[in-house]
């Protein structure tokens, strides 16, 4: 599993070219009124455009697709998930990535989310751990669902309960995936920790893929 020691400063425009058959993951500082800024920074160095060539349309999900002049960009993928100080960004050319981070946070009501929106079998496994544990398994699990869902291009209106986890020791893997979604055999969920005590989770739909983890100068 990638940690937050894994994470190697390089500089996006020297590394852009290197992204073929992998998937990069980036971690960004990140504050609320920066916006899409950070996002925006980062793809002009992958795609080697002028920052104000490039926007981001949401589509009809709300999923940002990259514009370079107007036109959409034909073959960088990307996805990004901010919470608290940080954010990640998930890049590849082969494979729709989708990547999720959550800091955990006091007064979240782990049991009555899990039993409202989550599988049966997964909101019984949480209920089967205290304290810390249950709290550490619920953002793991939260963001795997999350993932998933961002990779498809849907998001949380997709439904989280149509994406069944399993526990398996202290890892979820894949169990049971609606139709729509397809086999749960035929997908990649990475997890990973972006920052102490932060959780997080990279997905995408085909074989595994290295995953390169890199961070900004300083950051």
């Amino acid at each position: 599993m990638i940690g937050p020691d894994d994470f190697v400063v390089a500089s996006p425009a020297l590394v852009a070219s290197q992204l073929a058959d992998d998937l990069h993951l980036w971690r960004l500082r990140y504050a609320r009124e920066m916006g899409r800024a950070p996002l925006l920074a980062l793809l002009a160095a992958y795609v080697g455009a002028d920052l104000a060539s490039l926007e981001l349309h949401n589509d009809e999900f709300g999923k940002p697709r990259l514009m370079v002049d107007g036109a959409e960009h034909p073959d960088l993928q990307f996805n990004w998930s901010h919470s608290g100080a940080l954010a990640v960004v998930a890049l590849a050319r082969s494979v729709m990535p989708g990547v999720d981070i959550e800091q955990p946070r006091e007064g979240v009501k782990i049991l009555e989310i899990a039993q409202r929106f989550f599988s049966p079998d997964e909101a019984e496994a949480l209920a089967a751990c205290q304290g810390s544990e249950r709290e550490a398994l619920f953002f793991r699990l939260w963001c795997a669902k999350e993932a998933v869902l961002k990779a498809v291009g849907r998001g949380l209106a997709f439904g989280l309960e149509r994406i069944a986890f399993e526990r398996q020791g202290d890892f979820w893997q894949p169990a049971r995936f609606d139709a729509e979604t397809g086999d749960p055999s035929g997908w990649q969920v990475q997890e990973f920790v972006p920052s102490s005590g932060g959780a997080g989770a990279l997905a995408w739909r085909g074989t595994e893929l290295a995953v390169r983890a890199w961070h900004l100068p300083g950051g």
